[in-house]
Order: structure tokens, then C-alpha cells, then sequence
């Protein structure tokens, strides 16, 4: 069986790979190669590609297309909206009718929670959307064209995943519990950018790429046109919360709040059973048990200050730096 991973060197889509190939399923990755700087952890073979030039001739014999690639959170996103419109929206639903074309027969896509925006009640996958930025409404978008060409011989599978954090050969740290857990333990403080108040449902990264396996496996009734929620509902937290967990695990360290700190409009508690009665997913990670996972290898690697204020580790600064040395255009390609 023969896969394609969109975004296979990106931080889940490492370790997605990894698994894959442990499971001796055969993996043709597709990335730009954005951020080769990261180790890659596995042997599979990279299609060094933009998903907006993917043609038939490159999903040859594959089975199914694991779809991670983007422009990856929120903040990034917001660098142009229509460019974040053009590689997330345009270059999916065009991977996917190549697909279909081709006789791809599963296509798992890599959506998000955010897509919820702001919500006072707990949502599952019936709920109102409120994509509140770029990033979110590319995402709605994408789905709603998916599950539109949804027929007996191509079957879309969205999963909404939740907010990630864990270890990766190709880590972030401009994500919520990888950041605090990264401050705490290179400068001492848990430091807030916000007032701590808004909810966030967390899944870790092995987790997530195991919801994409288990897509990978199911029969196809159960999935097919499926919109799922990917986590668990013991690990909504607010940040606040997030950062007493931080604090309590990393020694040293106290909490700080940034000195313009205040609400952040993206707020969501998330349910999460369809997954758990549908295909039987539960959560391997806590992030208690993440958090000192992120905290072991920080150690390993004398992780300082230093390596915080790293661009390599944030997307939003290593794009614009990219943007500015002129090694990527303003169409995000690389220069000749």
C-alpha cells in the first residue's frame, strides 16, 4: 500500500511518517522544504514539491494521501489572507480533484479545531463554525469542496484536530504547551501572552498521527464523507491551566504575564466521542506526560535562552526571515 504525506518533514508529519513506515506501509512524502534545517527522522522518499504544482503523474499507485501540508497556524496564516486562501483552499481542493483523477481512493485531511473560532458552549462536529482568521476559514473552506466530491470511488475524511504539542525531530515552539514548557525551562518564567482565559482542546503529536492511521485502516463505511474531532475530552484547559501544569513539572519556574496581556478571542471546549465510538481512538498522552516528554529532550540538547529566541523554531519568523534574505518569494516559492 502506497501513501502520499503532504507536509512529511513538517512537525506531525514526521512523526506520521515514522509510524507509517514502521508499520511497513510504503510512504512518498511531499514538501517544500521549508524548514530542512530539522532532522529528518525517517527513511521515506520526498517529493520536494508545492502542493499547488502536484500533477497526476506524482500520485502514481498511491492508495490514499494523508493532507498536513499548509501554512500551518493562525499567525502565519495572517501574513496574506489570500496567499494563506491560495496554498491551504485552492492548493487542496486542487491536490484533491488530481486525486480523484488519479484513483486515489482515501483522502485524510488535516483540518483543525480552530475552525470553531469562538464558542461559550462545548462543540462536536454538528456545531455552527466561527473561523476567525485566515488560517480557520481556509480550513472551513477546504472541508465544505472535500466532502462535495465525496463519491463511490473517493472518499474525503476531515479531521479536526486539536491544538498539538509533543516532542518532534522538526519542533515548534510557537505553539501553546511546547512554548510554555520551552520558556520555563530556558529563562524561568511560564510568560503568558494572554490573560490565560481562553480554552484549548490539546491532542499530542503521536496521538494525532495516530488518528490519521486509524483513517488509514478503517473500513471505509465509517469514514467516508466523516467529519471527525481528533482528542479527548479529559484534555480541554484553559491557558492558565496549561501554565500551572508547566509550572508544577518544570522546576525553577514561575508564571508571568506579558505587560500587554489580555483575552484572546479563540476560545473552544470540544467534544470529542464520535472518534472514540466510531473507531474506538483514545489518547495515549496527558500533558503532564508530554510536557516532561518536551522537558527530557530540552535537557538532552542543553536547550538555553539562546535556542528560545531561535527563528528556526517559530514558523512566522523563519517565513518572513526567509522572505527577507529573498531565499522565498512573496508567492512563498523558493528564488531561482
Amino acid at each position: 500500500m502506497k501513501v502520499l504525506v503532504t507536509g512529511n518533514l513538517g512537525y506531525v508529519g514526521q512523526i506520521l511518517t515514522s509510524k507509517l513506515i514502521e508499520k511497513n506501509i510504503d510512504v512518498l512524502g511531499c514538501d517544500t522544504g521549508f524548514y530542512e534545517y530539522h532532522l529528518n527522522s525517517n527513511d521515506s522518499k520526498t517529493l520536494k514539491k508545492d502542493i499547488r504544482d502536484i500533477d497526476e503523474s506524482d500520485l502514481k499507485d498511491c492508495f490514499a494521501i494523508l493532507h498536513l501540508a499548509a501554512l500551518s497556524n493562525d499567525p502565519l496564516g495572517e501574513i496574506n489572507s489570500s496567499l494563506t486562501n491560495e496554498i491551504n483552499f485552492l492548493g487542496t481542493t486542487h491536490l484533491a480533484q488530481i486525486a480523484k483523477k488519479a484513483g486515489v481512493e482515501r483522502f485524510i485531511y488535516s483540518s483543525s479545531c480552530s475552525t470553531y473560532g469562538v464558542n461559550d458552549d462545548i462543540v462536536d462536529e454538528n456545531s455552527e463554525l466561527s473561523p476567525i482568521t485566515a488560517y480557520a476559514k481556509s480550513k472551513v473552506d477546504s472541508e465544505m469542496e472535500l466532502l462535495k466530491m465525496k463519491d463511490d470511488n473517493f472518499h474525503p475524511v476531515i479531521l479536526r484536530n486539536a491544538t498539538a504539542y509533543g516532542y518532534s525531530p522538526s519542533l515548534r515552539l510557537d505553539i501553546v504547551v511546547n512554548n510554555l514548557t520551552a520558556s520555563a525551562y530556558s529563562t524561568g518564567s511560564v510568560k503568558l501572552l494572554s490573560d490565560g482565559t481562553s480554552w484549548r482542546p490539546l491532542i499530542h503529536v503521536e496521538d494525532m498521527s495516530k488518528a490519521f492511521i486509524m483513517c488509514l485502516d478503517a473500513e471505509i463505511s465509517k469514514i467516508s464523507g466523516e467529519v471527525f474531532n481528533v482528542g479527548s475530552n479529559s484534555e480541554n484547559y484553559t491557558v492558565k491551566q496549561i501554565a500551572k501544569t508547566v509550572n508544577e513539572i518544570i522546576p525553577n519556574s514561575k508564571i508571568e504575564f506579558a505587560e500587554d496581556a489580555s483575552k484572546d478571542a479563540r476560545s473552544y471546549k470540544v467534544n470529542f466521542d464520535k472518534i472514540h465510538k466510531r473507531l474506538g481512538f483514545t489518547n495515549d498522552w496527558t500533558i503532564s506526560k508530554g510536557i516532561k516528554q518536551i522537558f527530557e529532550e530540552l535537557k538532552k540538547q542543553n536547550f538555553d535562552k539562546k535556542d528560545f529566541k531561535d527563528k528556526n523554531f517559530f514558523r512566522v519568523t523563519y517565513i518572513k526571515w526567509l522572505l527577507e534574505k529573498n531565499i522565498i518569494d512573496h508567492n512563498l516559492r523558493f528564488n531561482k
